[in-house]
């Protein structure tokens, strides 16, 4: 049997790994001069998105376009037009619940993300709170009923911290978690600013929808794909490779979007459940119950604790 300080240590680092896999939902951040604008959409805001009809004339306007900017744009359109998109996920701050699939059972808590847009995704500033409930072996060793944990991307490395003290990441959670900034369904919505590329695959249905499949590569070479409802132009679902150590093969994610009840923020449209696979095995899922879109928070947050 694992000593208390041996098993905590490896629930941590089995901890990081899963968490590691957190999404990134890519947010926008609002410039200065932009601040009465913001103010204008919140006060404009709907709850509604485009609707079948407004598609439909949107692809009239998209017809000088490559067949894959073309369906990019409109699913841009779908979740609320860019300029909307712009203003509205300025700063990000969603609050909800958190599965964590493991080999010793589910792990349940609390779970926080903020998030801020800098000149490109991968340089996005990036923050998550958990609140998780501690396994019983653990509490049987003497570890408290929950443990608190805090993964951060303050723009140039990943920092972590367990329960008010400073955690070193291992290299390879770093990379999972970096990597979350520029695969996520929001780095599609940000594709001409990241200046990515674009391909339009061979389109496929999947569970019964018809979908557009888009394959998104980044600058550095990263590639997402994407499945897209053909009738919606909602993302249902983001596959992408990823290398955690050069003497293992490529990790294999999964992320499925699920939009009901539907979640209209600020007129653009956001995804309220959030499942992960790893290898085909279900991971994660994250329910999002509170938005704050156009978040006040300290710039400090993702640099250091608390």
């Amino acid at each position: 049997m694992l000593t208390r300080h041996r098993y905590l240590f490896a629930f941590a680092l089995s901890l990081l790994m899963l968490i590691s896999s957190l999404p990134s939902f890519a947010a926008l951040q609002e410039k200065p001069d932009k601040k009465k604008e913001a103010e204008e959409v919140k006060k404009k805001d709907s709850g509604k998105v485009a609707s079948q009809k407004d598609i439909g004339k949107q692809k009239q306007a998209e017809e000088k376009l490559s067949p894959a900017e073309a369906t990019a744009e409109l699913i841009i359109f779908a979740y609320g037009s860019r300029q909307n998109l712009d203003v509205a996920r300025a700063n990000v701050q969603e609050e909800g619940t958190i599965r964590l699939a493991t080999e010793q059972g589910d792990i349940n808590g609390n779970y926080l993300l903020r998030q801020s847009k800098r000149e490109k995704s991968w340089l996005d500033l990036l923050r998550v709170d958990l609140e998780l409930a501690t396994p019983e072996e653990a509490q049987r060793q003497g570890a408290a009923k929950s443990v608190k944990y805090i993964v951060g991307y303050n723009g140039a490395s990943v920092w972590s911290a367990q329960n008010e003290k400073y955690v070193n990441p291992r290299p390879d959670a770093e990379a999972a978690f970096r990597a979350q900034l520029t695969h996520e369904y929001t780095a599609l919505l940000r594709y001409k600013e990241d200046g990515a590329k674009l391909e339009l695959k061979n389109p496929e249905t999947v569970v019964g929808v018809p979908c557009n499949v888009l394959e998104l590569t980044m600058p550095d070479g990263a590639k997402t794909t994407y499945w897209v409802s053909a009738k919606s132009y909602r993302i249902l679902h983001v596959e992408y490779a990823l290398t955690l150590a050069a003497d293992k093969p490529p990790v294999k994610y999964r992320i499925s979007y699920f939009y009901t009840p539907l979640r209209v923020i600020q007129n653009t449209l956001v995804p309220g459940r959030r499942t992960m696979y790893q290898d085909g095995k279900m991971v994660q899922e994250i329910i999002i119950n509170q938005f704050n879109y156009g978040a006040k928070f300290d710039p400090e947050i993702f640099q250091h604790l608390p």
